[in-house]
């Protein structure tokens, strides 16, 4: 039987755990929540989600960051709720010099900021599961549930509570957490069925972090969005927002919305098109698939052996302008395409591409790509300063 939560439902409790920066003080968001929630759920101090010491900076916050809640009416009797909200630091995490990894607990690397930040909050959510491990709750199903940074925590959280009972996964508007192999084990652990990440078209959010980091799940659906426009929008980033795009559908109804999907035919003939391109949702789109289809190029049958290799102080940057410069030195139908994925870019970041007066090396290559992530972070930046 299936026990995963309406998407209204979900949804509406990733949007109402911002209570706790709304009022002025905790007091008054239990109460509100309280009101909100009356005999489904309660709200108290005692079942806060706290960060403690340690936490990347920005992150030591003087509110609770989350619930751990039981499930009190007839109807979520046997559910458990682990809530995380989100923060305006989060794209202070992932600018240039950021983006390192570390192991988790399962083994796998995944963002070093977001890891140190649920590690903060581990020892409160230890005790909340040797509560749902006492048979007097009957306790069957975990709920993770998240927005923007939120999500990234309950991914984690997910992943790190396992198999221990049957957890279901709800993500709205979270960057990519780990690199694929890690996407692909919490993916199986999981089980794609049990985990719906949202996203509307213009979140810029989604877009943060590049390959090898990848979303989860790693197979399976996504409950893709539409939102109109063509640029990053910050409204398209607000839980308010998903919560009306979402309004009364039900999952099956959403998961009917498709993005597109672009072939390996269709980004060669994008990074040799002619066009004029600026940042757009759209266009950062194809150079997240342009960057997968040429570093394939440069590594073969190989290419996630850098996915692998990121870490022991070594940049995710650092190594895909490493890998792109020694593509130069390949093969011409190899390196042709390094060059038109670095000029795309150029053109991208209204820059100008002069064949006889750019040496592309391994630091113009970096300097290139940190411009991109830096502009790409820009936008996020501006969203994830109104959703506090």
């Amino acid at each position: 039987m299936s026990n995963e939560q309406p998407a209204k439902v979900a949804a509406a409790l990733a949007r109402d755990v911002y209570a706790l920066t709304k009022y002025k003080t905790q007091k008054l968001a239990l109460s509100a929540l309280n009101n909100l929630y009356k005999s489904n759920l309660a709200f108290a101090d005692d079942n806060l989600l706290t960060a403690t010491t340690g936490g990347p900076p920005g992150f030591k916050v003087s509110t609770g960051f989350g619930f751990v809640l039981l499930g009190k009416s007839k109807a979520l009797k046997g559910h458990a709720f682990i809530i995380f909200r989100g923060t305006q630091y989060l794209a202070d995490w992932l600018t240039n010099g950021n983006l390192t990894t570390s192991r988790s607990e399962s083994g796998f690397l995944v963002h070093d900021g977001f890891h140190s930040a649920f590690n903060t909050m581990k020892p409160r959510i230890k005790d909340f599961m040797k509560v749902i491990q006492q048979p007097k709750n009957g306790i069957h199903t975990i709920h993770c549930i998240g927005h923007s940074l939120g999500g990234a925590l309950a991914t984690l959280c997910a992943r790190w509570i396992g198999t221990q009972k049957s957890t279901y996964l709800y993500t709205f508007g979270s960057p990519r957490v780990g690199l694929e192999a890690f996407a692909k084990n919490t993916t199986d652990k999981l089980g794609s069925d049990k985990v719906f990440r949202v996203y509307h078209k213009t979140d810029p959010v989604p877009k943060l972090l590049p390959w090898p980091y990848a979303h989860v799940p790693a197979s399976g659906i996504d409950y893709y969005m539409y939102s109109p426009g063509s640029h990053f929008s910050a409204a398209y980033h607000l839980m308010p927002t998903y919560c009306a795009s979402i309004g009364a559908r039900n999952w099956d109804v959403i998961k009917g919305e498709t993005e597109e999907t672009k072939t390996d035919f269709g980004i060669a003939r994008w990074l040799e098109s002619k066009g004029s391109y600026s940042l757009t949702v759209t266009v950062v789109g194809w150079l997240e698939q342009a960057l997968v289809y040429v570093l394939k190029k440069c590594l073969g049958a190989a290419h996630t052996a850098l996915a692998g290799i990121v870490g022991g102080g070594i940049t995710l940057i650092d190594k895909l302008a490493y890998v792109l410069a020694k593509g130069i030195n390949l093969a011409k139908n190899i390196s042709r395409w390094v060059i038109l994925f670095i000029k795309k870019i150029m053109q991208v970041l209204g820059m100008k591409y002069v064949a006889d007066k750019i040496q592309l090396t391994q630091n113009f290559i970096r300097s290139i790509l940190h411009r991109l992530q830096r502009a790409v972070t820009i936008a996020s930046q501006q969203a994830l300063m109104k959703i506090i």
